[in-house]
């Protein structure tokens, strides 16, 4: 639900760019060189035959007798500003009559048409970098053998899907094969009931959860995108509210893992309750079917995303979103992506699935202990809350940086890549364990109050602790706003420690509650509508909108006319289209990949796990009589 209040707040924030805009000094802003100049490249590769398009960035070189400069040197001064003195141009050089018949000779003569440009225009002498050319022959490059394994997989699910579809028609045969890739199946159970063992309603609040992601994400990439008119971006991000929305959107991944935990609490609380006898066979059983359903899905994006995505992506805003799955899969498969080389990632927010994993193995260490030892559960729990309040502390002050994440051009320019918040504090698994935790404690109060039947008592608790845990929430957020003006030395103060901590463990605690609360009340409108059978169907999916989103979101982005205009029109056209696009891709991906699959494995697993067991129950049997 402060999901949904914080995108509010986003989408309102768009909504009131002029009232923004016109806190800001345009006038002063027109002056200094644009940023951004792009030529039209589908217009030039139409035009020409021959034709020679190049992406540059040209350095300003410091000039402080230069009135233009020091005006320049004030508003970058700020880093929620553009960095003025990096002006990125775009050229068809065919237009300016600029010879390049070899890269080095384009660099070259691109390098000194601009910087003589830039001179006559402003009086700033430059270095100019060429980024990159394209040339018709940039379009016609031969398939690679991994491009072709790809069409060759994709050709082949293909057609297991068509063949088991007519099979399940046509002979009604009813083979596990068949029953796996049929449509009939797989499409039949998107629209069937959930069967978990989790309350119905929190599939809902997933779907909620990452629909939100989805429209965030689809906007976030148009802060790198060649923009006419950049002083309507700043000016929305020097308004004095924007830290709020700023920090609402840095812990909003905190409801993913609170939920996450809750829901795997509930499943082995509810195991617990029906075989009391301890059993480390049951994680091992929950670890391989999660791997069973993350992994194949996962895999057939990232084989994607290092092979026929570069083909998609060929363009001008090439660089812009390129990532490194051709030469760093492997870490997202053995999920340590959130550890091991997270400035060159492949798939951006593939960081989650590693610190959802490493957090659903400690989660598990742990339950075996309150399985096994269920007079620990107190101990435990007061563990787990010192964890959740003290590990991000203590990461914030020994790596001196600040408490939460603050906006800065630069960092959002480059991904986040080089920003040392986001790559020690925000990605790490550890330094979001208190969501997690707080996730399980839900669970945990869930089956007390259950067990000794007092709801309607602790509901009317709940609801009042609700409404504390929000006032502590938003006074925590809104002093975010204060943050950029108090000058604190990271390096000799705890202030940020605390201050980031609590802030954190804010988030997860106050979403805890709201999972209590929800799974508490008896009657509630909100409860009917997250059970509905469009959000059941749209859970389903949650997982494969969630992997294909990467490769949507800048697949569109690449492929947009340049330069554009930011603002609402731009940013409605481009959330729709992206999820509409979004949620086709996950579907299919759905019915070929995920639910065959994991299908085809449960079955095998069940079968291996029963016989197993089976067996075990021999084996005491003639103990018992020998």
């Amino acid at each position: 639900m402060m999901n949904l209040l914080v995108h509010a707040g986003l989408v309102l924030s768009v909504s009131l760019q002029a009232v923004l805009c016109s806190q800001f000094d345009l006038e002063s802003y027109v002056k200094l060189p644009r940023i951004y100049e792009y030529d039209d490249f589908e217009t030039c590769r139409l035009r020409y035959t021959s034709f020679v398009y190049c992406v540059s960035v040209s350095t300003l070189t410091p000039n402080a007798t230069s009135e233009l400069w020091n005006n320049m040197t004030r508003d970058w001064s700020d880093r929620r500003n553009f960095p003025h003195d990096q002006l990125e141009r775009g050229l068809c050089l065919n237009d300016y009559h600029i010879e390049a018949k070899h890269p080095d000779d384009a660099s070259f003569n691109v390098a000194n048409y601009l910087s003589k440009q830039i001179y006559d225009r402003y009086g700033l002498s430059s270095r100019t970098t060429v980024s990159t050319c394209w040339t018709r022959q940039s379009f016609s490059r031969q398939r690679t053998v991994a491009e072709n394994m790809f069409i060759c997989m994709a050709l082949v699910l293909l057609t297991m899907i068509l063949f088991t579809t007519w099979m399940d028609f046509s002979t009604g045969s009813k083979t596990l094969f068949v029953k796996a890739f049929s449509l009939r199946k797989t499409v039949g159970d998107l629209t069937k009931p959930a069967n978990c063992n989790a309350m119905p309603f929190l599939e809902g609040l997933r779907v909620l959860g990452t629909m939100t992601i989805l429209i965030v994400h689809s906007q976030l990439p148009m802060i790198r995108m060649p923009i006419k008119n950049t002083e309507y971006l700043e000016a929305q991000v020097n308004h004095v509210i924007f830290p709020l929305f700023n920090s609402g959107n840095t812990h909003m991944i905190q409801f993913f893992f609170t939920l996450g935990g809750m829901v795997f609490g509930l499943s082995c609380f509810n195991h617990f309750e029906r075989t009391p006898t301890f059993d480390v066979m049951y994680f091992a059983e929950k670890l391989i079917r999660r791997l069973v359903r993350l992994i194949p899905a996962y895999f057939f994006i990232i084989f994607y995303q290092a092979t026929w995505y570069k083909r998609v992506k060929q363009g001008p805003l090439e660089h812009k979103f390129y990532d490194y799955c051709s030469e760093n899969w492997w870490t997202n498969v053995l999920f340590v992506n959130n550890y091991v080389l997270p400035t060159k990632p492949c798939l951006q927010f593939g960081w989650y699935l590693g610190a959802d994993f490493h957090l659903f193995l400690v989660g598990s260490l742990l339950l075996m202990l309150v399985w096994k030892y269920p007079r620990l559960q107190q101990t435990l729990v007061s563990g787990m809350v010192a964890a959740a309040v003290f590990i991000p502390g203590y990461v914030i002050y020994v790596q001196s940086i600040g408490a939460t994440m603050s906006f800065d051009m630069r960092h959002a320019l480059a991904e986040l890549r080089t920003y040392d918040h986001f790559i020690k504090y925000y990605l790490p698994s550890h330094t979001n364990i208190s969501g997690y935790f707080f996730g399980i404690i839900a669970a945990m109060c869930y089956k007390r109050v259950i067990a000794v039947g007092s709801q309607d008592r602790i509901v009317t608790v709940l609801r009042r602790g609700l409404r504390l845990s929000l006032i502590v929430l938003i006074s925590l957020n809104l002093f975010t706003i204060a943050l950029p003006t108090i000058r604190i030395d990271k390096n000799f103060s705890i202030f940020h420690a605390i201050y980031g901590s609590l802030l954190k463990a804010s988030w997860g605690f106050s979403y805890g509650v709201l999972f209590l609360f929800l799974a508490l009340k008896s009657k509630s409108q909100i409860v009917d509508l997250l059970v509905h059978p469009v959000m059941q169907f749209f859970a389903k999916i949650s997982y494969c909108i969630y992997l294909v989103q990467y490769s949507i979101i800048y697949g569109v982005y690449t492929n947009f006319p340049i330069p554009l205009v930011y603002g609402s029109f731009n940013l409605i056209f481009l959330t729709s289209s992206i999820f509409l696009l979004t949620i086709i891709s996950a579907i299919l991906l759905h019915v070929a990949v995920e639910a065959p699959i994991a299908h085809i494995a449960n079955a095998y697993i069940t079968m291996k796990f029963r016989q197993e067991k089976q067996n075990d129950v021999a084996l005491q049997n003639r103990s018992k009589q020998s």
